[in-house]
């Protein structure tokens, strides 16, 4: 993010304050984290706030209770780190305003426009998902699936399902809740938080995606469409019919396909998502996942699929001299750390 952020606005210099929500983060991973954004220190710094830590306190407590509400198949689908979106008004205190988004993203281009978008009397400012890319091309069919998937993973009975007229709302105000400018000073005047947290527990046996339906159900027509270049579905790249140059700022790759799974080498962005990792503290964790791969796939390269060959072949392209001596000082470093461990 930060090497693609401006760092000025009409002659005045900007500054990214950047908060993890966390929940038991590793101190190496803290650590490695902050070595990552040390190069741009000049114009932003990193915070951290472990939600396990703080689980006695308010909002976290009200976090976690609020997850035990939910169904058991949203319980194992999802961490109860998503309820924090219904409380960002009382994690941060101290803002009016904020830009919060998922981490299963990466971002090839600048989003300081986004916080300045004027908001007006919207709560949010999201991109309106298009559910044609899950193959849900209709309002019938729409519904269709939601009736199927609470009886069918929720077990719940067809009068528990969300009422039609909620449903309906939810279909026509589908907003993806990965990148999202959330107007705080409006959340506190409006009392929202509230709002949010009682539908929740209200509804809560029959979301399929808790915190997003709430938002999407409740703040009906106080949600404001931005472009789609702040939460760019990995699906849309065919479709659209772009280059990986184009004007898109954030990649979003939902559902289960991650550039970092072996089976999804080639989505769209995943090369230049490698190629990030590969500039982060993190580059010496990754070879050393795939390390095991490449040793038993070396001598077979003809019976390679596409996927596997693809990242051998990104990954033979990164394999320099410095890499290799520092994956050797890290490899003692593990030995050393496991043998003081004992």
């Amino acid at each position: 993010m930060l090497s693609c952020a401006k760092q000025e606005r009409d002659g005045v210099k900007l500054f990214y304050q950047i908060h993890c929500l966390v929940d038991s983060l590793s101190a190496e991973n803290t650590e490695k984290l902050k070595q990552t954004i040390a190069p741009f220190s000049a114009f932003s710094s990193i915070e951290f706030c472990d939600i396990s830590k703080n689980d006695d306190a308010y909002p976290f407590k009200l976090v976690s209770k609020l997850f035990l509400r939910l169904n058991s198949f949203a319980q194992k689908r999802f961490s109860k780190m998503i309820l924090c979106r219904l409380l960002l008004a009382s994690i941060f205190p101290q803002y009016e305003k904020i830009i919060m988004f998922d981490v299963d993203t990466l971002f090839v281009g600048d989003i300081s426009e986004s916080f300045f978008i004027p908001m007006g009397g919207e709560y949010f400012g999201m991109v309106k998902e298009d559910l044609s890319l899950f193959n849900l091309n209709s309002l019938d069919a729409f519904l269709k699936n939601r009736t199927i998937d609470c009886i069918k993973f929720f077990e719940l009975d067809e009068e528990n399902v969300l009422p039609t007229e909620e449903l309906i709302t939810l279909y026509r105000n589908h907003f993806n809740v990965g990148f999202m400018v959330a107007n705080l000073k409006l959340w506190r005047d409006d009392n929202l938080e509230e709002k949010l947290c009682e539908f929740l527990v209200a509804r809560n046996h029959s979301l399929v995606c808790p915190e997003q339906d709430t938002i999407n159900i409740v703040c009906v027509n106080k949600i404001l469409p931005i472009s789609d270049s702040y939460n760019f579905s990995h699906r849309l790249f065919y479709r659209k019919k772009i280059n990986e140059k184009s004007d898109v700022c954030m990649v979003h790759f939902f559902s289960g396909e991650k550039p970092w799974k072996d089976s999804y080498f080639y989505l769209p962005y995943a090369t230049k998502w490698r190629e990030t990792l590969f500039k982060t503290s993190f580059a010496l964790d990754f070879f050393e996942n795939y390390k095991n791969q490449f040793e038993n796939y070396k001598n077979q390269v003809e019976n390679l699929s596409n996927n596997k060959r693809g990242f051998f072949e990104f990954l033979n392209t990164r394999l320099n001299k410095k890499l290799l001596i520092q994956y050797f000082l890290f490899k003692i470093f593990k030995k050393l750390e496991s043998f003081c461990l004992r």
